[in-house]
């Protein structure tokens, strides 16, 4: 599974409080930017993960977040991909019932470092 990565956590909460009321989702890729992806364009999104080693499978658990998203509160789902085909997807979020998630952020990075 991919991650965001530490240095990538900044970017990706400038970008939550740009777009926190917003539709939609935010998308890293190899560029490792954190883009917003309006609801508008998430249909092509879809279409082009779909395509992939276990898109379908990304695809249904993006659609499942997005439903999610729809209950409020600023936070989004955060879809990272890699080029091997590697990807994580949760929610983040600004506000306080996602404090857990720098601890958890911190134990992926353990993880990894353990990993690479």
């Amino acid at each position: 599974m991919a991650f965001p990565l530490p240095s990538l956590l900044s970017s990706i909460k400038d970008l939550l409080l740009e777009v926190q009321w917003l539709d939609g989702l935010i998308l890293v890729t190899d560029s490792q930017q954190a883009t917003f992806v309006p609801f508008s364009q998430v249909d092509s999104l879809l279409r082009r993960v779909r395509a992939r080693p276990n898109g379908q499978i990304v695809v249904e658990r993006l659609c499942m977040a997005l439903l999610d998203d729809h209950d409020g509160g600023g936070a989004k789902p955060v879809l990272v991909f890699q080029g091997d085909d590697r990807f994580w997807l949760g929610m983040m979020g600004l506000n306080g019932s996602y404090s857990n998630r720098d601890g958890a952020v911190a134990h992926l990075d353990r993880c990894f470092a353990l990993s690479s």
